[in-house]
């Protein structure tokens, strides 16, 4: 028995070390930069790898051979279900913002989830077999808004004179999105039973394991600390309002949906997820505030630890 809780203290301490590294790995990007090392043009050469590199080689990685139960398929349309929440919610609270860079910036920094690289490791360590598949399965339907959806709606909206011209726009834009092309592919695959080689498994795991780092780093780079009274404001109101509405879905979710303890428990420390990296690309193609996209990131990274944390305790 002493054996079982000393390993299971060695894993929680294994992924708190994780955890913490993304808040050390955030820091050290802002240092580079700020030390000279990374260069401005250093942000578009790490999302080019990150959108059409390791994002793609995380989804192929994780997502080979998966079956999709009736259960799990469900939790992949939480995941979706979520982000349409939040696009909705952040849709209504931009409604009256100056200008259309302000009124995107809002509608995409409020939404998505960044299961992989921060929520999966915390769930890991308490409930690495249903828990953990949980995660994976409610990233799934995540990814569809996070890693694209979300963006090519926005962005579609821009210059669309109709409904038919707003379509084609976010066909467009996610026929052009790197993961968002990989997920529909590695889907069909498992919808047909079939999965890559092990071999090329081994290849896309070694882009994969480089995705949570080059994130990091691209957040810290962005950062920039100074900023007036009326931009800090903005900020502190989209987190409040972010993790007040997780904290809703969180009861409804513990208290209130069908699935054992074990997966209600994984989904509600999944509603605490920080904002995705993936966020600053796309904020970056808007041409919207790079900068204070960082700061709510990194901001939101630190919430979600403290928040999670809290959580475990009580569970």
């Amino acid at each position: 028995m002493f054996s079982i809780f000393r390993a299971k203290a060695v894993v929680m301490d294994q992924n708190f070390a994780k955890v913490i590294s993304f808040a050390l790995f955030i820091c050290l990007g802002y240092l580079l930069r700020r030390l000279g090392v990374l260069k401005a043009e250093t942000f578009h050469a790490i999302s080019g790898i990150v959108l059409y590199v390791t994002i793609p080689a995380v989804f192929i990685t994780n997502l080979n051979g998966v079956r999709i139960s009736a259960d799990m398929a469900l939790i992949a349309f939480l995941g979706f279900a979520a982000n349409i929440l939040y696009l909705l919610v952040a849709t209504y609270l931009v409604r009256h913002a100056p200008t259309q860079s302000e009124a995107d910036f809002g509608k995409l920094n409020f939404c998505g989830y960044s299961i992989g690289p921060f929520a999966v490791p915390y769930i890991q360590a308490f409930y690495p077999t249903t828990g953990l598949l949980t995660a994976c399965m409610f990233d799934v339907g995540n990814s569809i808004m996070a890693a694209g959806g979300t963006y090519a709606w926005i962005a579609s909206r821009r210059g669309a004179t109709s409904i038919l011209d707003m379509v084609i726009g976010i066909i467009k834009k996610l026929a052009s999105s790197g993961p968002i092309v990989t997920f529909c592919f590695v889907v069909i695959l498992s919808l047909c039973n079939l999965r890559l080689p092990d071999a090329v498994i081994t290849c896309t795991s070694v882009a994969a394991a480089a995705n949570t780092f080059l994130c990091m780093i691209m957040i810290g780079e962005s950062i920039e600390l100074s900023m007036d009274m009326k931009r800090f404001k903005k900020l502190l109101s989209i987190l409040i309002i972010r993790f007040g509405l997780a904290s809703v879905l969180a009861v409804i979710v513990y208290f209130f949906s069908p699935f054992d303890t074990e997966i209600r428990q994984a989904l509600t420390l999944i509603c605490f997820a920080p904002i995705p990296a993936m966020n600053l690309i796309y904020t970056a193609k808007l041409n919207c505030d790079l900068a204070m996209a960082a700061n709510l990131s990194s901001l939101s990274v630190g919430i979600a630890i403290i928040m999670m944390s809290t959580l475990i305790s009580v569970f």
